[in-house]
């Protein structure tokens, strides 16, 4: 389809429109992220192809893909408004004392219980930074899709544009309650074959890594999974005797220090996860996710490390 040129100057705003589109492959999402309706987006498209007189869109059954000049044209976005964003960096909000809102995904847990609190010295220190919070364990596609500006997360996001940096180890412990053990004794690796396990699904696959580290032999196959699938329900069903759980460490300081929980195979070294901070790497030199790598990678997380000071024997 040949398009008749208009004015064939590029207008910034629509180009804005064009990446947003083509970088969430949906109208109306897209719309909802520039905060204009999605009659607003199809104008501002449909303008931009008559400004320069080639089709940018095809449409194939509500679906649509880029022709090669739509193509050509959104890597030449990427790349423009890439050095925009530079420049608005060194020359912007920071310096001018005008705020800049960092939206942060973070998992659930971690999140509501850790990093609201650990955050607020950087905001403190940086009163030019306002901080939204996305509480979600699915994160990866909120950052692909740019609703999140970076994600702090132990679960690895490997996409090529983004920029992984490690923070901490998230160690793990595997729990039960004195009055669980009592009506169900726990003293090898194989005896979770014969008790209720608590686990976020039914299969039991938040067990696979802790598996992993029991010797061949004595690797036990869990027969009996009580499904709780938030990790704070997990730590209250283990304080009630549900069953025996494997849960971060940090959730669990205060009930194993005072005695509510017992820490089960305490010489084992269980596998751990990474807690790293995920951005897209055109967005990595911004003020503020900068401010944010830099406060996260000196952040004191001994709290995550070998804090359980008194580590009680199972029964």
């Amino acid at each position: 389809m040949s398009i008749p040129p208009a004015d064939r100057r590029l207008d910034l705003s629509k180009l804005r429109v064009f990446l947003e589109v083509t970088r969430t492959g949906n109208f109306t999402v897209a719309a909802r992220r520039l905060h204009v309706t999605q009659s607003a987006v199809s104008h501002a498209i449909r303008s931009l192809e008559a400004s320069i007189g080639r089709e940018l869109i095809a449409w194939q059954r509500r679906r649509f893909t880029l022709t090669d000049e739509g193509r050509y044209l959104q890597e030449t976005c990427e790349r423009v408004f890439r050095d925009l964003d530079e420049a608005e960096r060194v020359l912007g909000p920071a310096s001018t004392g005008l705020p800049q809102v960092l939206t942060i995904g973070v998992t659930v847990e971690f999140g509501t219980s850790i990093l609201v609190r650990k955050l607020r010295p950087l905001l403190e220190a940086t009163p030019w930074l306002r901080v939204q919070f996305r509480f979600r364990d699915d994160l990866a596609p909120l950052l692909l899709r740019d609703d999140i500006d970076a994600a702090v997360d132990c679960r690895p996001h490997s996409h090529p544009s983004i920029l992984a940096t490690g923070l901490f180890r998230e160690k793990y412990v595997i729990v039960a309650s004195p009055a669980f053990l009592e009506g169900h004794p726990v003293h090898r690796p194989m005896d979770l074959e014969r008790v209720p396990v608590i686990s976020p699904e039914r299969g039991g696959t938040w067990w696979a890594n802790a598996l992993r580290t029991f010797p061949g032999r004595q690797r036990p196959v869990l027969q009996d999974v009580v499904e709780v699938d938030q990790v704070r329900g997990m730590v209250h069903a283990a304080l009630e005797g549900y069953g025996v759980a494997l849960l971060p460490k940090y959730t669990v300081l205060a009930p194993v220090e005072r005695g509510e929980l017992v820490v089960l195979f305490p010489k084992l070294r269980l596998l751990e996860d990474w807690f790293c901070l995920y951005q897209k790497q055109i967005h990595a030199a911004r003020d503020k996710n900068r401010v944010l790598t830099e406060f996260l990678s000196q952040l004191d997380m001994t709290e995550f490390g070998d804090a359980i000071k008194r580590v009680a024997e199972p029964r």
